[in-house]
């Protein structure tokens, strides 16, 4: 793995059998695309990697033809187009398109196609190298947006020259896009009559050429005299490739295929991403189920220690009134206290707690409270069950504070 920090892209030019770069005058030979990746590396070698490039890809097996189409996008032209040029169904293919426009009734544009496979071959053995290709772009497309200023008509023409190896890329103000290739040892003198046709019609158009070297601009000036037409504008090819040149990243003239929306690394992300969330999401669950069942142990611990408490007072309480039924039961003849406290002892309910218990002659005085958790009537239903309208003694109850009573009643006469 290379690692750098990000940087722009670095504009360099395959044309024919050779490297070409910006700032230098010198270019680089191979025999085949795959010595061209080695060549290209070596070229490299001291630089940090990732090298970010912008590949101007021009081998002498890729064509660009003017052609009549429908008006839409990639999908539309190589469904309309394929069966003329087979390269647009072929995926080992690489190929784009300049900008559909009106023509006449119908639409146009400049297509651009690799005649044999080559270039994701190529791009693939260069990252492997260290060297990532960004973008690759028909020469054609980069002639197009080298012009700095434009004419009033809106002419562009651009042509880019070496010994045996020259393009040209034309609009003229009144007829549609085309562009020219040519090969071998003729080429210059080819460019220059063809120049010197278009000088014919028009001394003043502007014309944007880059040569190679000074010796392919003196033996073009032979056909074509370039001191002689204003309109010519002649600089060195390493110039054009040094020039700040936009490319936008959604032309339809870029050969490599756009890269997904979801590449494999990003789905690696999100799912990280995801299961992170989740795992949050479950975390944050648990703590709350943790911290629920937590409190509701607590709170049942402390309703067992409430009701321990109550047992307490309750087996105290039924400790007391057998002792006193055993001192009544042994006593003399009177009110029927030993029947009263059997009555109190089989009808007292769990949640009532009795504190005292009096008697004065007939009389008697009954003190307690009532539990926390026991409803209020609870107190009146122990009252009617203690003193029914047959018991020999009456009973009545009051209430105080805090669930404390007080029960007071007569033994009959």
């Amino acid at each position: 793995m290379f690692i750098s920090r990000p940087s722009d892209p670095r504009t360099l030019l395959l044309w024919g059998d050779r490297w070409w770069f910006a700032g230098t005058g010198a270019s680089r030979e191979f025999t085949s695309l795959a010595h061209a990746a080695e060549v290209l590396a070596a070229h490299y070698a001291d630089e940090p990697k990732p090298v970010r490039l912008r590949l101007i890809y021009q081998p002498d097996v890729f064509e660009s033809v003017a052609v009549a189409c429908p008006h839409g996008d990639r999908a539309t032209l190589a469904a309309a187009l394929a069966g003329e040029f087979p390269a647009l169904a072929d995926p080992d293919h690489a190929w784009g398109h300049e900008p559909v426009l009106p023509a006449g009734n119908g639409f146009s544009t400049l297509l651009h196609f690799e005649g044999q496979p080559g270039l994701f071959t190529l791009a693939a053995r260069l990252a492997h190298l260290g060297l990532a290709v960004d973008s690759a772009w028909p020469l054609a497309t980069f002639l197009h947006a080298l012009p700095e200023e434009w004419s009033e008509t809106g002419a562009v023409t651009v042509v880019a020259l070496q010994a045996e190896r020259a393009v040209a890329y034309r609009h003229p103000a009144d007829a549609g896009r085309t562009v020219q290739l040519w090969h071998g040892d003729t080429t210059v003198a080819e460019v220059g009559h063809w120049l010197a046709g278009i000088f014919a019609q028009n001394a003043e158009e502007p014309v944007l050429l880059f040569c190679a070297d000074d010796e392919v601009a003196e033996a073009l000036g032979a056909y074509a005299p370039l001191d002689c037409h204003p309109g010519l504008d002649r600089l060195p090819l390493v110039d054009a490739l040094a020039r700040p040149v936009v490319l936008p990243r959604y032309h339809p003239a870029q050969l490599l295929p756009r890269l997904p929306v979801v590449t494999a690394q990003r789905a690696v992300i999100a799912a990280s991403l995801a299961f992170l969330l989740f795992a949050g999401w479950i975390g944050a669950g648990y703590a709350r189920e943790s911290m629920a069942a937590r409190a509701e142990t607590d709170q049942r611990q402390a309703r067992l220690a409430a009701l321990r408490a109550e047992v307490g007072h309750l087996r105290e309480n039924a400790t007391e009134i057998a002792t006193l039924r055993a001192a009544l039961d042994s006593g003399s003849a009177g009110p029927p206290c030993g029947a009263f406290l059997a009555k109190v002892s089989t009808t007292l309910p769990p949640g009532i707690v009795i504190t005292s218990l009096r008697t004065s002659g007939r009389n008697l005085t009954l003190d307690g409270w009532l539990a926390p958790t026991a409803p209020a009537t609870l107190i009146e239903d122990w009252r009617s069950r203690l003193a029914p309208v047959d018991a020999p003694w009456t009973v009545a109850a009051r209430s105080g504070h805090g669930g404390a009573f007080t029960l007071t009643g007569v033994f009959r006469p």
